[in-house]
């Protein structure tokens, strides 16, 4: 049986959270914590049991002087989640399915670590019926569930998402997008302006099946999952290494994208595995 710690994701964030909340990052308030903030004369912090005898020591004066510790803080987790048709999409993997998976195992990971945990998701416009604010809820994960498999994505364009920024809690926050990012750079690059003071994390998900696996000779049915069109292409060597060429320019694009942005975007072409996600929080950013 494998650990539960492995259906749990080990996010991290670049920044020292405020508020007096305990939590698992190291905050800006002073406290019981394991992170020095500073060295302090006793009279200003009066608790011997952290008295710092190397400071003491070194001070000409012969004052006494104390660790004083950050407190650890409670941050905010937030999911914006692209509702639209192409959201639905079918390929090795059930796009949605990877949207669901992603968020309950956000949820969980966010109340096992004592932080807020909200959830917003939009097509042209929001979709009320999948909004969750921002607060610590044991019971967010079991919500998303049940709400997700019970909706299917619909839409056009993902343009509510932008609407969503204005409801965002204005002190920092963790903020995952999750998306195929299928969408014009200016939408893309305005909400990512919209979201600059808090840490964005941009989820792109995609299928070998869209680029890289494709078959090399036959016919291919081609739906465009937002505007309902079908269009039927032969599909031969060079067209099979032109669409394969897309891709990887697709993504090389929006690596830079979100590069001006400040963003490590992950990227999920299969089965969403928490320690993956680990793993990227682990390489992007700084201890």
């Amino acid at each position: 049986m494998e650990d539960g710690r492995s259906f749990l994701v080990e996010y991290r964030i670049r920044y020292k959270p405020g508020g007096v909340l305990p939590g698992a990052f190291a905050g800006l308030v002073p406290g019981s914590g394991q992170n020095v903030r500073a060295v302090v004369p006793l009279k200003d912090h009066p608790d011997p049991r952290r008295l710092d005898l190397r400071a003491s020591l070194r001070d000409p004066l012969h004052r006494l002087w104390v660790r004083d510790f950050a407190q650890n803080t409670a941050t905010r987790v937030i999911v914006l989640a692209d509702f639209s048709a192409s959201m639905a999409y079918r390929g090795y993997q059930h796009r949605h399915v990877q949207l669901r998976d992603i968020a309950t195992a956000l949820a969980r990971s966010a109340f096992r670590n004592g932080d807020a945990f909200g959830f917003y998701a939009a097509n042209e416009q929001t979709c009320q019926d999948l909004c969750l604010p921002p607060r610590v809820n044991r019971s967010a994960a079991d919500w998303l569930e049940r709400r997700l498999r019970a909706t299917t994505p619909t839409g056009t364009s993902a343009r509510g998402l932008l609407d969503v920024c204005m409801r965002l809690p204005r002190r920092h926050a963790l903020v995952f997008v999750i998306s195929d990012f299928n969408w014009p750079d200016r939408e893309i690059s305005a909400l990512l302006k919209s979201l600059a003071q808090h840490e964005v994390v941009p989820m792109v998900l995609q299928d070998p099946a869209e680029f890289a696996e494709l078959p090399s000779r036959g016919f291919a049915s081609l739906l465009d999952l937002e505007r309902g069109t079908r269009r039927f292409v032969w599909l031969r060597p060079r067209l099979v290494e032109r669409i394969r060429q897309a891709g990887r320019a697709r993504r090389e694009h929006l690596d830079s994208i979100f590069g001006r942005a400040g963003c490590a975007p992950f990227y999920l072409d299969g089965r969403f595995d928490p320690r993956k996600l680990t793993n990227h929080f682990l390489r992007s950013v700084a201890p």
